[in-house]
């Protein structure tokens, strides 16, 4: 994998790279996956940003890109910690899809598929399952209420009978099927969580940060990044790519590999709308929109 982000990016493709189960546990697939990232898409025919809001438009980065790319390419930490603070100061709430594929217990998960709504203060989210894996299965939190209990609906045939239920996010229920829990969901906490592990490494004089350029995401233009660790300390990868939006410096992508070669998780942000001003009732169990009423 070393090196592979340093290929000019290929040619954009209408088709989408598809994953099959225990596919990236393969040395093709962690090829192909290591490809399809240097390729800068999942898929990479996207559709033309939309016009930006007044609100939107006062979370773009003001500095011209190459002062940007100056500071990514001689302190790639510093340009993180420059990302997140950028993305908590503007960005107060978005929509997107996200797509999620992990390795839990030693075993990679199907692709998850998901719209998703996130209101930054109250630390709010809302999800709900589009793709083929858990279709209509949907999961809201909204920091203290419920009893700090994540409301969820199951997906299919237990979903016609069972609306609400309430889990604890950190509990081996929730945990069962996700490495981290749904309160630690967002595009600026995984800079939060990879920011301090790269600290720490930098610490103990094993952190090997480089910027690896411009690729696109989404159609979006990103500073990529990858970060190296040893196997020691109990880092928690040897290999992670980091994709910050160029737009609106947010984290739209993380690609890690475990310590034999394959996938440990993707997280890919895409179809962003930054402020759209959401509002209460985007985070209501008794929105009639949502399907945890029974009525």
């Amino acid at each position: 994998m070393t090196g592979v982000l340093n290929r000019a990016p290929e040619p954009a493709r209408a088709e989408c790279v598809a994953v099959r189960p225990g596919f990236a546990r393969t040395g093709v697939g962690v090829l192909v996956l290591t490809l399809a990232m240097a390729a800068g898409s999942v898929c990479a025919a996207a559709p033309a940003p939309p016009k930006l809001s007044p609100a939107a438009q006062r979370a773009v980065y003001a500095d011209k890109p190459e002062q940007v790319e100056k500071l990514a390419e001689s302190n790639p930490l510093d340009f993180l910690r420059l990302a997140l603070k950028w993305s908590d100061d503007r960005v107060t709430d978005y929509t997107c899809q996200f797509l999620k594929q992990e390795k839990i217990d030693g075993e990679i998960h199907e692709p998850e598929l998901m719209t998703m709504k996130l209101r930054v203060k109250v630390f709010s989210i809302y999800v709900r399952w589009i793709g083929d894996y858990a279709k209509g299965q949907e999961a809201l939190f909204v920091d203290g209420q419920n009893d700090g209990k994540v409301i969820a609906h199951p997906s299919g045939f237990v979903g016609f009978f069972v609306h609400n239920v309430r889990i604890d996010p950190s509990g081996k229920t929730a945990l069962k099927h996700s490495r981290r829990p749904l309160t630690n969901g967002g595009m600026a906490n995984m800079l939060r969580l990879i920011i301090p592990q790269c600290e720490h490494a930098k610490t103990n004089g094993d952190l090997a940060l480089t910027y690896e350029g411009i690729r696109e995401q989404d159609g979006r233009p990103c500073y990529v990044f990858k970060r190296v660790l040893p196997n020691k300390f109990d880092y928690p990868c040897p290999v992670l790519a980091i994709f910050i939006d160029r737009q609106f410096l947010t984290c739209i992508r993380t690609d890690a590999y475990d310590w034999d070669g394959s996938l440990l998780s993707q997280y890919i942000y895409s179809n962003l709308v930054i402020n759209p001003g959401l509002t209460d009732a985007d985070f209501d169990a008794d929105n009639r929109d949502y399907g945890f009423r029974f009525f």
